[in-house]
């Protein structure tokens, strides 16, 4: 039986199509493109709930800012607080850093600063902003998210017998050959 007339053209149109097609099971290794490739930093619940006040700290990847009073807290995008005196808005004096890995947030009301610690929601005293209190942790409050805030991104699948995931390291995609894990 021959095919109508008008379908007769469709295997010279579909023919080419199909040889542009790519194999569905290709062996050669994965190619990212252009795409950012990052790895999991690792820590345990030990290190993740040491939280520590520290000397002043650069300023490398701020976050939000709370004022309060004449006093800044910056937070540092997976590492923690900084507190300084704005006093003299001119030349702002670094005080200290609260060490708080994972922290990617904060908020205040009152004499309290809050902050997250990865999945865990801390409470400061500040009332006296130059020797901040931790008063209270709750933990697991927050969702754990095991891959980069990033989209159109590869990464290392995470690996929870190596710990908690605490933060993202962008590597040479070329080492990335071995990740399996796409957002």
């Amino acid at each position: 039986m021959k095919p109508p007339p008008c379908l007769r053209w469709l295997p010279a149109l579909l023919l080419p199509l199909l040889a542009a097609c790519t194999p569905i099971f290709d062996d050669s290794p994965p190619t990212f493109g252009n795409r950012d490739a990052y790895r999991p930093v690792y820590a345990t619940r030990e290190i993740l709930e040491k939280i520590e006040v520290l000397g002043p700290q650069p300023l490398r990847n701020p976050g939000k800012i709370y004022v309060r009073g004449s006093y800044l807290f910056i937070n540092e995008l997976s590492r923690g607080i900084h507190v300084l005196d704005n006093a003299d808005p001119h030349n702002p004096r670094k005080l200290s850093f609260l060490r708080i890995l994972g922290n990617v947030d904060i908020a205040a009301k009152g004499n309290y600063l809050y902050a997250d610690n990865l999945t865990d929601l801390l409470a400061f005293d500040i009332s006296d902003p130059t020797a901040a209190k931790l008063v209270k942790r709750v933990a697991d409050v927050f969702p754990q998210h095991n891959y980069p805030p990033f989209t159109n991104v590869v990464f290392e699948c995470v690996d929870p017998a190596k710990g908690l995931v605490v933060g993202w390291e962008k590597v040479n995609p070329a080492q990335a050959g071995g990740f399996e894990c796409s957002r």
